[in-house]
């Protein structure tokens, strides 16, 4: 089964849902169940539900053999731990699904680790639930640190006890070790946004 879900935005989602449907009435050996949300087309040929109780959910995630989710980071990481392959289809704002591109962001901070396929076009979807299977999707491993705590570290610095030996800057540093390079301590003590 591939399960796939928009999360409950208020935002349609309408691009992927059309997609969908297409790919019910051409997999006929797949059976899709779809979490449509707000969007305003509801794909035929598929098991949809608006929305889902948290019992539901998590029933379509264990017994999905793919997951198709939009870009919410909490959908994600439900996936993830329950080691499933995900296709992320973030939302976008050109498509009027969200009212910025902060999806696809989070999306690629996580293909980075190779923990999930991202399609932008829906057009390729069918090509990647396809060769899903010989992606060697790689088991995510949680930072030690939250960005919450690290970024309220950052606000209450000067009032709470640091409880750790490495300075601020370098534990952020080692925290978004992410791109194409790490940060150097010259490059974050510039970074007048930290």
């Amino acid at each position: 089964m591939i399960f796939v879900s928009v999360g409950t935005q208020k935002f349609q989602m309408d691009r992927l849902m059309k997609q969908v449907e297409i790919l019910a009435a051409k997999m006929l050996d797949k059976k899709f169940v779809v979490q449509y949300g707000n969007s305003t087309f509801v794909p035929k040929n598929c098991e949809c539900h608006q929305f889902m109780d948290r019992e539901l959910f998590s029933k379509c995630i264990d017994e999905s053999e793919l997951l198709i989710l939009h870009g919410g980071v909490g959908t994600i990481m439900q996936g993830l731990k329950h080691n499933k392959p995900i296709i992320v289809v973030p939302r976008l704002k050109e498509f009027h699904e969200h009212v910025d591109d902060h999806q696809m962001e989070a999306a690629w901070a996580l293909k980075h680790f190779r923990c999930v396929l991202i399609c932008m076009n829906v057009e390729y979807l069918e090509y990647m639930i396809g060769h899903a299977s010989d992606y060697h999707f790689q088991k995510f491993i949680e930072p030690q640190h939250k960005v919450e705590e690290l970024v309220m570290e950052c606000i209450e610095e000067d009032t709470v006890p640091v409880k750790h030996t490495w300075p601020l800057p370098k534990r952020i540093r080692n925290f978004f070790s992410l791109g194409p390079k790490n940060l150097s301590d010259k490059e974050i003590d510039n970074h007048k946004g930290i």
